[in-house]
This record gives structure tokens, C-alpha cells and sequence, in this order.
């Protein structure tokens, strides 16, 4: 049988080649490996919307005899790759100098900036900021390591005075949160690698209720984009390793940066409002100085 390793090396140079039934396996594989190594091949055909011959196909194509195989083959990558401990080694090993030096960290965050310049298509970018900027209502969620993002982006934006709320929920909160929403209001989620459920009951109610979502990601497969009206894709690493949230970081400052700008005196006299309630109720009082932030 063919080694884990190289099962996974096929897909990966075969991608180009593959027919778009077969691209749609190859995608939602490579992102979701501790998923597909539990499904039946009935269960990952009806996820995907593809036949189970499709699949089928999919594995003979990369040398297995067929499904069977080819999940045997991830399941044994997985356990050699994937787990925490071996992403931990392999952000470490694809360091190109000594992982102690921070300078070359930093050219590795470089290095998935440059290639982000490429990834957004600037029309989708624009799309966003006036989808940001026509909104009465803004809902930003994030969990996890993705809360940070999204607490940053509304707290920007409210000092716009732009009606902005971060929520980092899950399980039956989620729906809390949601009966708030309306169709003239917009929803900016943060959501990588794969879709969880809390993620799918988010988009399954915002379609309901035909509200506009902006997803920041970095999968572009069927099951993860559905159902979202605007989409920037965030690069954050290879898979296997400890992603970087440089990225998803530099969206959320191009995305201020240009409402601010699509805002003009508005966002202006917001911000100079802001420094003269400081100015009055807080500096004076305190007798501190007025480059407190």
C-alpha cells in the first residue's frame, strides 16, 4: 500500500490535473483530515455533494485499489503529522534558521504577507468595506484564538460610532446572540480549517434571515464558504502546523483603514469627539497627559 506521506504528496501534485468533481475531494481532504478519517464514503459523498464513483475514482487515481485504502492511508498520516505535537516540530523544522532567532519568525510572517497580497481579490476587498460601511449593524464573531480579531475590528469600528458587536459564543449561545439580527445588518465572521457546527448553525441562520455575511478565511472549500456573500482569504501556514494570525491581523487594519477612508469627515470628527470627552472628563480630573491611549 502506498505510505501515508506519499498518499498525501500525490494529491497535492495531482491537484492541478484533477477533474472539478475530484478537486472538491482533494480540497476538503487536505483541511479536514480528522474529519474525513472517520467517514464512510456514503457520509463524505453526501458532504460533498459528489457521487460515491467519484470518490472512488478520486482513490484509484492516486493508487489505491479505493476508498478503503485511501482512508487508511490518511488515518496513518494523521497520527504521523497532525497531531499536536508533530505541528509543533514541523512549524520548528520549516524555520530556515535556528528557531531561537527571532529574526527568522519574523521572516516567516514576512514571507505569508507577500504571498496574502496575491489571495484577495481587490473588487471582493472594496465589496467588503462598503458592505462594512452600509450596514446599520455590525456582528463580528470569533472563538478561540479568532476572539482577539474580532474584539479588535469592533473595537475600531465603534469608535467610528458605527453600531459594532464582537461575540465569541458557542453551543446554544450562538442562537442568543443571533435573534438579534436583521437583513439590514451585516455578519463578519472569523472561521478556519473547517466548519464546526456552531459555525454552520451561524450560517444557516443568517441565510434564514437573508443577512449578509463577509467570511475571513483560509479554506475555500464548498462546505466552509456556502452561504457567505463576500469572502477574504486569509493565508496562515501550511497545513500541519501552528498557524499565524499575521494575516487575518493585517485584513482587520486594511479593512479600518479603508471604512475610515470611505467614512472621510465622519470617522474624523468621531475620533476628535472621542479626544475632547477624554480631554474634559478624564484628563483634566487625572491631570495626565493627552498621549494616554
Amino acid at each position: 500500500m502506498i505510505t501515508s506521506s506519499d498518499s498525501y504528496n500525490r494529491i497535492l501534485e495531482s491537484y492541478d490535473t484533477l477533474p472539478k468533481q475530484q478537486k472538491k475531494i482533494a480540497d476538503y481532504i487536505i483541511r479536514h483530515y480528522d474529519e474525513v478519517i472517520f467517514f464512510s464514503i456514503t457520509k463524505l459523498a453526501a458532504v460533498l455533494e459528489v457521487s460515491e464513483a467519484t470518490i472512488v475514482r478520486f482513490a484509484q487515481n492516486l493508487g489505491h485499489k479505493g476508498y478503503p485504502e485511501l482512508k487508511e492511508s490518511l488515518t496513518n498520516y494523521y497520527r504521523e503529522y497532525l497531531t499536536p505535537g508533530e505541528r509543533m516540530k514541523r512549524s520548528i523544522k520549516e524555520l530556515p534558521d535556528d528557531p531561537l532567532k527571532y529574526e527568522a519568525h519574523v521572516n516567516k510572517e514576512i514571507s505569508l504577507l507577500e504571498q496574502s497580497v496575491g489571495a484577495i481579490d481587490n473588487k471582493s476587498f472594496i465589496k467588503a468595506i462598503n458592505q462594512i460601511v452600509k450596514a446599520d449593524r455590525l456582528f463580528i464573531f470569533g472563538n478561540g484564538g479568532n476572539e482577539c480579531l474580532a474584539n479588535h475590528l469592533a473595537f475600531r469600528l465603534s469608535r467610528f460610532k458605527m453600531k459594532a458587536y464582537q461575540h465569541s459564543v458557542s453551543g446554544k449561545n450562538v442562537i442568543e446572540r443571533l435573534i438579534h439580527i436583521e437583513k439590514k445588518d451585516l455578519v463578519i465572521v472569523y472561521h478556519f480549517y473547517k466548519p464546526t457546527i456552531d459555525f454552520r448553525i451561524l450560517m444557516d441562520v443568517c441565510r434564514d434571515k437573508g443577512v449578509p455575511v463577509l467570511l475571513i478565511t483560509d479554506s475555500l472549500i464548498p462546505p466552509m464558504i456556502k452561504g457567505a456573500g463576500i469572502i477574504l482569504m486569509s493565508l496562515r501556514g501550511s497545513l500541519g502546523t501552528f498557524h499565524s494570525q499575521v494575516v487575518p491581523m493585517a485584513i482587520n487594519n486594511a479593512l479600518i483603514n479603508g471604512v475610515s477612508s470611505k467614512l472621510g469627515d465622519k470617522a474624523v470628527n468621531a475620533l476628535e469627539e472621542l479626544t475632547d470627552l477624554r480631554r474634559k472628563h478624564y484628563f483634566s480630573s487625572m491631570n495626565l497627559s493627552e498621549d494616554y491611549e
